[in-house]
Formats: C-alpha cells, structure tokens, sequence
C-alpha cells in the first residue's frame, strides 16, 4: 500500500466514525426530547386533573370556569359567561375586552408562568350562558 492511500484509508475511518458518532448523539438528543415531551404532557395532564376536581365554579358573578384540558402540549381553559347570549351581545366587542386582560395575565401572571414557560400554547375558550362557542384566545410564548 503506498502512503497516500493509506492516508486516504486513515481519513475515510476517521470521517466513518465522526458520523457515527454525530448520529449517536442526534438520536441521544432526540431521546432526551422526546422524554422531555412525555414529562411535560404528564405533568399537564396532572395539572389538569387537579385543577378539575373543584369545577365547575364561579369566579366572579360573570364567569363560570368549567374545566382544564390539555391539548397536544398546550393547556385549554373553558369558562362560560352565565349572564352573556351569542345571539343577543356583541361576540367580538366581548372579546376586544378581554383580549388585553388576558394577554397581560398570560405574559406577567405568575398563575399563568407554568404554561408560559413550559407549555406550547393556553387557549382559553369562552362560552355562552347555553353552552355555545363565543371565541377562543390563543397565546404562545412568542405573543409575550
């Protein structure tokens, strides 16, 4: 063998097990996530189910908080507006006015930090006083 094509044999060994080793480490990594995800959904199913236990309630004399669910890796909050009908208010003036609340709550609140910091997304999804869908606001991180 001459030198050159040893040199050759000795690099194409060596970029053989760099690769080898990068996969290693991608598919560690990939692991690593992927656990990751499964502790978070865990832990926001957990959330869910404590937060659960003592709904429906009121909060104020407006606002019935119904239930928690996860969703993917997100958190959806349901609440119903007991004194509000979809067919007689003003569907978007409701939400104008809640939006900015909402969205402060989301980004400063520390009830809110879990998801904030953890969590893909909160969605909090108002309804009517029969139940029907009135809108849905949705954060991310990003939106803070």
């Amino acid at each position: 063998m001459s030198k050159s094509f040893r040199l050759s044999l000795i690099l194409a060994a060596v970029v053989v097990l760099l690769a080898v080793l990068v996969f290693n480490l991608l598919q560690q990594s990939d692991r690593t996530s992927s656990s990751a995800r499964n502790q978070l959904y865990t832990d926001l199913l957990e959330r869910s189910g404590i937060m659960n236990r003592d709904l429906p309630r009121l909060l104020d004399e407006q606002t019935r908080f119904e239930r928690a669910e996860v969703v993917n890796y997100g958190m959806r909050f349901i609440y119903t507006l007991v004194r509000v009908d979809r067919f007689v208010h003003d569907e978007d003036a409701i939400e104008a006015e809640i939006y900015p609340q909402m969205l402060r709550e989301y980004c400063q609140g520390e009830a809110l930090a879990f998801y904030r910091e953890r969590a893909d997304f909160v969605e909090f999804r108002y309804l009517d006083q029969n139940e029907l869908g009135l809108f849905t606001l949705r954060f991310e991180p990003n939106d803070c």
